[in-house]
């Protein structure tokens, strides 16, 4: 109740019972943000058209400290065998650190994420609906792209996008897109997917996969053509926000290079641009 925290921070975890020595630290992005607006209680208050989701929850995601952990060695490794095991451990976090991004002043928000970058990228995307709903934000249009490899990872932050689109306020023009690396993602001629058996628990009835809210692609993310998109369609002040491998990093640095942004852009009525980038590695 007393830990207060921004979107896109990190805290360090230690975990005597996991770590090889007693005061290991291993940094992390905090996935959630610090707010009440997604709680379950607002959750039965309604959504922003009045409906009342009926659709169960697992982590709330908000004013609730989650961390996604992509499984690698070491003390990840242990750490997956603790929770398969259900078993409960002792933590002690120190922080939060590190900057926090603040788009309130932006009029169009890109945030991109390749991978485990959708761990600072999500809590951005989050903090965009919330201070949208709360009047502190001038954002009318915000894109959230993630690059990742299986549609089954999508279950990781399915609670957060369903909630988004619940509470999204009808003034903020909000775009959902999935770009899957790997796996087997089609869509029909009546633009109905076609899953795998593994896929069945996310594209079932209430499933990420069989909505219309957002859009799911093959292939990585042409992110010169959808900045060059979003660019020409933008006016005032753009913010795009990227966290993932340094490939995608640089793509996003190159296709906001000159003429898609910059002075000459601003002159015929484009938007300025400022880029935030993230880098993020294992633990």
């Amino acid at each position: 109740r007393h830990f207060h925290w921004s979107p896109g921070q990190t805290a360090y975890l230690i975990m005597p019972s996991v770590s090889t020595l007693p005061f290991e630290a291993h940094p992390f992005s905090i996935s959630s943000i610090d707010s009440t607006l997604f709680s379950s209680e607002a959750n039965e208050e309604g959504t922003e058209n009045g409906e009342h989701s009926t659709k169960p929850r697992g982590a709330a995601y908000w004013k609730e400290l989650v961390f996604l952990i992509n499984i690698r060695g070491g003390f990840t490794k242990r750490l997956k065998q603790v929770a398969a095991d259900k078993k409960t451990v002792k933590v002690f976090i120190d922080g939060p650190y590190g900057p926090s991004s603040d788009l309130g002043a932006y009029n169009t928000s890109v945030l991109i994420a390749g991978g485990s970058g959708i761990t600072n990228i999500l809590p951005i995307f989050l903090s965009v609906i919330e201070a949208v709903r709360n009047g502190s934000s001038n954002c009318r249009r915000v894109v959230f792209i993630w690059a990742v490899r299986d549609t089954d990872h999508l279950h990781w932050i399915e609670d957060a996008l369903f909630r988004v689109h619940e509470v999204a306020p009808s003034s903020l023009n909000v775009s959902i897109r999935i770009f899957v690396t790997r796996g087997n993602v089609a869509r029909s001629e009546s633009d109905s997917m076609e899953l795998s058996s593994q896929d069945q628990s996310l594209g079932g009835k209430d499933g990420i996969l069989a909505v219309t809210w957002l859009k799911i692609e093959t292939g990585r993310p042409e992110v010169k053509a959808i900045l060059k998109d979003e660019v020409n369609g933008a006016s005032g002040r753009m913010s795009v926000s990227v966290c993932g491998p340094q490939s995608l990093s640089r793509s996003v640095r190159h296709a906001l290079r000159f003429p898609v942004s910059g002075p000459s852009s601003i002159l015929h009525g484009g938007p300025s641009v400022t880029l935030y980038s993230e880098a993020f590695g294992y633990a």
